[in-house]
């Protein structure tokens, strides 16, 4: 009986050092959500949704994806941070999270060792716009307006502490405009305030205001692409009006809880390699004019250190 007893301990014993192995084994056994940490219909939650398919194919499960906006960001990230390191719950982060929230002084209450990298797959370029009907024909015409009306342009955000207000002040720096500053909750917002002419000017993600571009209903004077976008060929880039600082493009990548089982982030990191390439995804990618480009966690994490070294920079000159 007392050998019964024992061998039973052991088996037992043995089963529950077995457990974390063998769920490893099997995962995802259940749908894995993604947290969004935008609004609808901007390019941080447009960009998930085109690679939700790909990526529930590559895993073998659903994926749901759950909207968790608020303080630029950061809320969302840092329900993933705070989650349960079992691969269930992950997130779609974004570079400027970690770089130009942080640098405006935006109280970020974690930092990038909170959480394993899973790979970046896509860059979403924004475009200087303003309505369709408003006087400024080129770049240079709002120079020239700025310059000669101190303090009555008006310009959109997507809140403090964003790419799209960095990149606003980059402009107001380089070129020394006085223009006013309006945040707005996110990217379709802040477009749809320009479409309306409630303000004069911002910077609308391509995605976002692709159709309008399209339609001739918003003007486009600039993009922050590394060159000039094909779907608008004749809209000069930020580089080539001598602003060149890395960082002002949105990339997105999916982020997990910092001390995931290596089973676990092996599955992930393959399934966001995975769905990053498959035809289908790049095809829509490049239809709306984002750029299909995946990174490897390795990658993703000199990339956000080196845009952090270049936003740091472009901060103190903003500041001086």
């Amino acid at each position: 009986m007392q050998r019964l007893a024992c061998a039973t301990g052991i088996i037992l014993a043995m089963l529950a050092l077995a457990a974390p192995a063998l769920a490893q084994q099997h995962f995802p056994a259940r749908p894995v959500q993604v947290i969004v940490p935008a609004t609808p219909g901007g390019p941080v939650d447009t960009a998930v949704r085109l690679i939700e398919p790909a990526l529930a194919s590559a895993l073998g499960q659903s994926v749901v994806l759950i909207n968790k906006p608020g303080a630029s960001g950061t809320l969302g990230m840092q329900a993933v941070a705070t989650a349960a390191p079992d691969g269930y719950t992950i997130g779609q982060g974004v570079n400027s999270i970690f770089t130009v929230t942080r640098i405006s002084g935006t109280h970020v209450p974690f930092t990038l060792d909170d959480f394993s990298l899973l790979g970046n797959y896509v860059t979403d370029v924004s475009v200087l716009a303003v309505s369709a009907d408003a006087p400024w024909k080129t770049f240079d015409d709002v120079v020239a307006y700025a310059r000669a009306n101190p303090g009555k342009l008006n310009y959109a955000s997507a809140g403090i502490g964003t790419v799209s207000q960095l990149s606003m002040e980059a402009l107001a720096h380089k070129f020394s405009l006085n223009m006013v500053a309006v945040p707005f909750p996110g990217g379709a917002q802040l477009t749809t305030a320009i479409l309306g002419k409630q303000i004069d000017i911002g910077m609308v993600p391509y995605t976002t205001g692709a159709a309008m571009f399209k339609a001739n209903k918003l003007r486009p004077l600039l993009t922050t692409a590394p060159e000039r976008l094909r779907q608008l060929p004749d809209v000069p880039t930020f580089g080539q009006k001598g602003i060149t600082e890395n960082g002002l493009n949105l990339i997105m990548g999916l982020y997990a809880p910092r001390a995931l089982p290596n089973g676990v982030r092996e599955t992930l990191t393959g399934a966001v390699a995975k769905a990053a390439r498959d035809p289908a995804f790049v095809t829509k990618v490049e239809g709306l004019g984002l750029l299909a480009r995946y990174e490897d966690p390795a990658a993703a994490r000199k990339r956000l250190e080196t845009e952090y070294a270049d936003i740091a920079a472009l901060s103190r000159a903003l500041n001086k």
